[in-house]
């Protein structure tokens, strides 16, 4: 398992560019969080980009410390699969995210939200 972190939507985007001529590198489950500092547009726009402008392939949902369900109705309408929310306790919330990962891979798993 290895991580990478990117400083914005823009950086994230021209990566999935990239990864649509040549899929080298390109990620299995990718978080993004709703509130992407110095960026053009939210997280939920760049996971519409993801779906709908370079085609999906990765498991991929939001993160935030917001519940509100305007905003996780709107992620699952961009093509989100999942909404974790954040706090102190967020370990039992990524346990759970893992334990329904093969559904959400074989795209056989429900939108979740993790509280």
């Amino acid at each position: 398992l290895s991580l990478e972190s990117l400083s914005s939507a823009e950086e994230a985007e021209e990566l999935f560019k990239k990864w649509q001529y040549d899929p080298k590198g390109k990620p299995e489950c990718v978080f993004v969080d709703l509130n992407i500092i110095g960026s053009a547009y939210d997280g939920i726009e760049l996971v519409r980009r993801i779906n709908y402008l370079y085609g999906n392939g990765v498991v991929i949902g939001l993160i935030s410390s917001s519940s509100d369900p305007v905003e996780i109705e709107r992620a699952k309408e961009a093509g989100a699969q999942f909404w974790i929310v954040k706090s102190d306790e967020i370990e039992p919330r990524l346990e759970a995210f893992l334990s329904n990962y093969t559904d959400y891979k074989s795209r056989n798993g429900g939108f979740q939200v993790y509280v």
